[in-house]
């Protein structure tokens, strides 16, 4: 290709371009390397991999030159969206050089690449005893999960990860390279939190960081038969939260033909020992295993990315937001919720509809109103999600489908889209008009706001849409100020504001 001959030909970038660099290591790591196979099925017409904004500067340059070539950007490759991180005859800029993580002087501060890892960001700043407000599984990329504004198991104490941007270094759609934070282009500065990779190409992230010692954690697994008491003690812990050094994900998993199901939850506590109080209702509920013990964060991000993200299928993840009921609808709610899922998982199977092979997750996130408050207290000026903590608490439901052949794909899209579909409509239907627990004033549809969560949605979902008509008119107007050609919404993948 003409475009990526001229990126090799005119710029300092390392270009690998195919067919002749289709076997060398950059290569092959760039095309292959996805959470979701399906990404890897795209064969880019070349993988450039800049060490810093200037090489991205140079490469943008060059696209410009060539309107009809399509463009992705990769951090970590996490995103299960087929065409936001690959690129099928395209240019794919992968950040993977780009990695490195730094402290400020004063040390109050980390300057982030976008394509270091949790893990690796969070074991460099070990030494220090700080850490920052990241992903909860390791192998995640840091410039995916912060676009997308992210959670983090400090959330409750920091507020979200997108809060603790104090700074983006970004590259415009012309090639220029800015700063946007609170005193340069705030407007771009507030669009980025949140609202996702049609604004610029961020190549560094500047952070917050907090003390952090040695954490409590690690997954749990329980049979199917105590799903009563794992979902009643998920329903507590969001309604009555008992500590904002504490943090859960709780997932169950079913193969197509139900002969595996289990629990498997993700514990988190930033301090050495667990006090009394926190997970009580948790800890005594029998287990199948036990990984939980006292440990380096860096240490339980790498093990849960172990466990939490297996490399070689194909997956789609799908993200909806509704209320955590106060008990006992709650408790009613989180119980229906999951049998409606098994339900449904189970009898797809049954009636053959689906491969042998596909497995299904549903994941329960607490959303208490902790995170929202401590949000407001971190970043004044806001994200562009809207949360409240006047609002209630909320509960982030996603819902994975796994596979292994493309044959599978569009079973396994519909399947997601109905399970979470299935889920809002069921909610809203059987408790209308009731609010989330610790509500305190808000709008009727405030306990499914905003309703899904960027870094856990599909493609065809509308999330720039559900933050609200007049943030997401904000959001065009700042789109079109910086990228007025509208190059990145013509060119790469992402979540349109159209």
């Amino acid at each position: 290709m003409q475009c990526c001959a001229e990126i090799a030909a005119k710029s300092h970038v390392n270009v690998q371009i195919w067919p002749v660099s289709q076997f060398s290591s950059d290569y092959t790591y760039a095309k292959s390397h996805y959470w979701s196979n399906a990404n890897a099925d795209a064969i880019p017409a070349c993988v450039v991999l800049p060490t810093n904004a200037q090489e991205v500067s140079a490469v943008i340059q060059i696209l410009l030159k060539y309107p009809d070539v399509g463009f992705a950007t990769k951090s970590g490759g996490h995103n299960a969206n087929v065409g936001v991180a690959s690129s099928d005859g395209g240019v794919l800029i992968s950040m993977s050089q780009l990695n490195s993580i730094t402290l400020s002087s004063d040390r109050k501060q980390a300057y982030l690449s976008p394509g270091a890892r949790w893990m690796d960001a969070v074991g460099v700043l070990e030494p220090y005893n700080l850490t920052v407000v990241g992903g909860r599984l390791g192998d995640v990329g840091v410039g995916g999960l912060l676009i997308g504004c992210g959670l983090s198991f400090l959330s409750a104490q920091y507020g979200l990860p997108c809060d603790n941007i104090n700074s983006y270094e970004v590259v415009l759609s012309n090639s220029t390279i800015v700063n946007a934070n609170a005193d340069e282009n705030p407007d771009l500065f507030w669009a980025m939190k949140g609202g996702g990779n049609q604004f610029g190409i961020v190549t560094k992230f500047t952070v917050n960081t907090y003390p952090i010692g040695l954490v409590w954690g690690g997954v749990r697994t329980y049979a199917r038969g105590v799903a009563p008491q794992i979902l009643a003690a998920t329903q507590d812990f969001t309604e009555n939260f008992p500590d904002p050094g504490a943090g859960i994900i709780v997932t169950f998993q079913t193969l197509v033909n139900s002969l595996d199901q289990f629990f498997a939850i993700f514990f988190f506590y930033n301090g050495p020992i667990l006090p009394p109080g926190v997970f009580d209702k948790f800890n005594s509920i029998p287990t199948t295993s036990d990984t939980v013990k006292t440990q380096p964060y860096s240490s339980l991000l790498i093990a849960n990315a172990k466990f939490g993200s297996v490399y070689g299928l194909r997956y789609v993840l799908r993200g909806a937001t509704i209320p955590n009921l106060p008990a006992p609808s709650g408790i009613d709610l989180v119980n229906a919720n999951f049998n409606n899922f098994v339900s449904y998982a189970t009898s797809r199977g049954l009636t053959g509809l689906l491969q042998p092979g596909f497995i299904f997750n549903f994941i329960y996130q607490p959303v208490p109103v902790a995170i929202p408050a401590a949000s407001a207290r971190i970043n004044p000026l806001g994200n562009v999600l809207g949360l409240s903590a006047d609002n209630g608490d909320h509960m982030w439901m996603a819902a994975t489908v796994s596979w292994v052949t493309k044959l599978g794909d569009a079973d396994a899209y519909k399947s997601a889209t109905e399970i979470m579909n299935n889920m809002v409509t069921y909610t809203k239907q059987t408790y209308p008009g009731l609010q989330g627990s610790n509500f305190k004033s808000g709008l009727p549809d405030d306990g499914y706001q905003p309703p899904i969560f960027m870094n856990d949605a599909m493609t065809d979902q509308k999330v720039l849409q559900g933050y609200g008509n007049e943030t997401f008119e904000r959001l065009k107007s700042v789109q079109k100020a910086y990228d007025p050609i509208g190059f990145f919404p013509a060119r790469t993948g992402g979540f349109k504001l159209i």
